[in-house]
């Protein structure tokens, strides 16, 4: 997992809230949501996009390709996009903005950006990288999902209910656990992700 913070609080941004002025989470801290120790930068932005560590959905086979974007070419994520090619997605976005001069924390792996890097290169490599961006799925966006509110506290209680003991926080934006888990991140990734299907997709509706 790799949302933690030593406080053990998950801020689950979702959508383009947790993308905006490239503003990356990318950093290899131990946290919630995916569980692969490659290094990989995507698995460090604070999104509600997990899943399990072989890319399928822990409640069924489902993947999908990301399709280009009409955000600038950006690629579209959908919710069951397959581990392998988020990686995909994500690396390329962190060899563009290594190839244009951003700082990098390679003793976390070869794709983890420095998020302390705000120099005048750092940000001009953000615009000209920002077509490489992968956009999160519409459906853990608040501005496209018009029921997201209402999808995240199914995705809530279907946690709990697998035994991952966490509570909300009030605007929806994440989540903290309840007291210690004792559940291993593996299976950690499998819940969040199938939560995240069954949730987000509506059928608790």
């Amino acid at each position: 997992m790799n949302h933690f913070d030593i406080a053990g609080l998950h801020r689950r941004v979702l959508g383009a809230a947790a993308l905006t002025a490239g503003v990356l989470l990318l950093t290899g801290c131990a946290g919630s949501g995916d569980s692969d120790d490659k290094g990989s930068t995507r698995q460090d932005v604070a999104s509600l996009h997990s899943e399990a560590p072989d890319g399928n959905a822990a409640d069924g086979n489902a993947t999908a390709q990301a399709t280009p974007s009409a955000d600038d070419g950006r690629p579209q994520l959908r919710l069951d996009s397959s581990e392998e090619e988020k990686d995909r997605y994500w690396h390329l976005y962190a060899v563009c903005l290594k190839d244009h001069g951003h700082k990098m924390l390679t003793a976390r792996g070869p794709d983890s950006i420095d998020q302390s890097d705000h120099s005048a290169t750092a940000k001009a490599a953000t615009k000209a990288c920002a077509n490489k961006l992968p956009l999160q799925p519409p459906e853990l966006d608040e501005a496209t999902n018009p029921h997201y509110d209402d999808d995240y506290r199914a995705y809530v209680k279907c946690l709990n209910r697998k035994g991952l003991k966490v509570t909300a926080l009030p605007d929806n934006s994440g989540w903290t656990y309840d007291g210690n888990t004792t559940m291993s991140a593996a299976r950690q990734s499998q819940v969040d992700r199938s939560c995240t299907l069954e949730a987000f997709r509506g059928t608790t509706r």
